[in-house]
Parts: structure tokens; sequence; C-alpha cells
């Protein structure tokens, strides 16, 4: 077993859970961040979060066995009733990737290049600004 790598925040401002990525993560990251929101959405009355909103200008690389994890994770997120998912600042591999993991769910997906962007289509979102 290793040591977990990778970081990551997060902020629930209902109906959105606000999340931001940073560093390389290995698998043991991947399930850390899988717990620690799972347990704080837990908490939260059932259908309390519809939309994600994934920051990830600080993300650098995953492993191909979180990848898997992150797959599974993020697929099941439509039964938990999530509606979208939005990622800012989005390198071009992890464009690629995340279209990838999505493909075939149903699931409405954005890409914003910048928070300035996100932020033209959802002026009200204010935690976003903490990005910038």
């Amino acid at each position: 077993m290793f040591k977990p790598h990778g970081s990551w925040q997060y902020a629930i401002e209902a109906p959105v859970i606000y999340i931001k990525i940073s560093g390389c993560f290995n698998r043991e990251g991947v399930l850390g961040f899988v717990k620690d929101v799972q347990t704080a959405i837990s908490a939260l009355p059932v259908g309390t979060i519809e939309q994600a909103v994934i920051h990830l200008a600080e993300f650098e690389l995953a492993t191909a066995d979180s990848l898997t994890i992150a797959r599974e994770y993020f697929r099941g997120v439509k039964e938990r009733g999530y509606k979208q998912v939005d990622y800012i600042s989005t390198s071009a591999i992890a464009k690629s990737i995340l279209e990838s993991v999505w493909s075939g769910s149903g699931m409405n997906i954005n890409f914003y290049s910048t928070a300035h962007n996100y932020l033209a289509d959802y002026p009200d979102r204010v935690y976003v600004k903490n990005w910038l």
C-alpha cells in the first residue's frame, strides 16, 4: 500500500458541490477523496446535491488504477441525483480522459477553459471567484 497522493478541497453550497483538485493522484489519493466527499454528502438529505463544479487548474496527473476508481465514483453520481458536472480549467489531456469517463453516461457535462468563462454562464456562483 502506498501513501495517498493528490489533494482536494471542497465546499458545499446546495445544490452545488465545488471541488478543487491539485497535484498527482494515485489510487490511494482517489480513495481518500471519494471517502471524504461521500462522508460529507451522506450527512445531507438525499438529493441535496444536483451539480458538481470541479476546478482542475492545479491537477497534474492520475495513475491508471486511480482512473478506474474515479470512473466508478463519477459514474455513480447520476444515481445519487446529480444532474450536471462542470469542469473548469481542464487540460486537453484531462478533458480527453474525462470525456471517455463520461461517455454514454447520459450526464450533462460541460468544460470551461477558465473560471471567468464559467462565471459568464453562472455570475451568481460567488464561490468560484475564490479560485481566481
